[in-house]
């Protein structure tokens, strides 16, 4: 609880209260970032002169101290983004437990949608993972997967998402990872990794199929009408992004439409030209290819989210 923020009746008892010490006490005692006054405390002098008055209104907090990535504010709480690989150094920590916690977003890089031949599945999301650590005074290495690879940071690791394929006569196999990648032609999409994301579609002989995202599987194709599409992604609420989408499935060009990309960065299939990548920073996976004069497009790149508390 916080001193009184004005009148001319404050005590050294009060302080003493406040921020600790035993008996006998001097206010000499109470510079910040002493033995007792923390350093988050800016109205209280390090050294020199320090004055009651020096202490209305302060109380016994400090928050979480830290730098990297790009800072923005959301009440009470920072939001540290990392679009690319980079450090977290935390120079101090809470001064109480409930407010030491650090809440994190990891996403992977997105598959690739799949290519060289009409009907190719779509690319699976980015593994994307969400929670709470106990933050340490020590430096955090970020890394920021681009499409096809992992991201990873306080402690946590995202798999990259699987990558679409043709079908199996030509050498294809949907590739499994964070989300699973959609078969093309014919099968079984890829799987998907526990926690993080969910199996690509099914694929038939004419129609690729969606990628797998956060939210749910790749959709299948049991018809020649047009491709799976991608399965949706997720929003994490703390800065309200959306994430992890899986990419379109492909179709063959005579027979309708493509397969449209997951909510949270999945890319589309096109109609006879390149398909569409996955999102810039949303793990999203590319779309397969509808014809096989185009190639497939590349998985979105991932992004790491960090939110702390830094004031009461």
């Amino acid at each position: 609880m916080a001193i009184q923020s004005s009148g001319d009746d404050l005590q050294l008892s009060e302080i003493q209260t406040e921020f600790g010490g035993s008996n006998p006490i001097a206010i000499s005692e109470y510079y910040r970032g002493g033995s007792y006054v923390p350093s988050g405390a800016s109205d209280v002098p390090a050294s020199g002169q320090i004055l009651m008055s020096d202490f209305y209104g302060t109380e016994n907090y400090s928050a979480i101290a830290a730098s990297g990535g790009s800072v923005s504010t959301s009440g009470d709480y920072k939001i540290v983004t990392f679009t690319s690989s980079g450090t977290w150094s935390v120079s101090a920590v809470a001064s109480g437990a409930a407010d030491n916690t650090v809440d994190y977003l990891v996403v992977a890089g997105g598959g690739n949608g799949g290519s060289r031949f009409a009907g190719t599945g779509g690319g699976g999301a980015g593994g994307m993972l969400t929670g709470t650590v106990e933050a340490s005074a020590t430096n955090y290495t970020i890394t920021v997967g681009g499409g096809t690879a992992n991201s990873s940071g306080v402690g946590a690791t995202s798999t990259k998402g699987g990558s679409g394929t043709i079908r199996e006569e030509e050498g294809g196999s949907p590739g499994s990872g964070g989300s699973g990648a959609g078969k093309g032609w014919g099968g079984s999409g890829g799987s998907g990794t526990s926690g993080q994301g969910n199996p690509g579609g099914n694929g038939n002989i004419s129609s690729g199929a969606g990628g797998g995202g956060k939210s749910n599987a790749g959709g299948n194709r049991n018809s020649n009408t047009s491709g799976g599409h991608g399965g949706n992604g997720a929003t994490w609420s703390p800065n309200g992004g959306t994430y992890a989408g899986g990419g379109g499935g492909g179709n063959n060009p005579a027979n309708g439409n493509y397969g449209a990309g997951g909510n949270g960065g999945g890319g589309r299939s096109a109609s006879n030209s390149v398909a569409v990548s996955g999102g810039t920073n949303t793990g999203g996976g590319g779309g397969g290819t509808r014809n096989g004069i185009h190639p497939g497009s590349s998985g979105g790149s991932g992004i790491v989210v960090l939110r702390y508390k830094f004031q009461n």
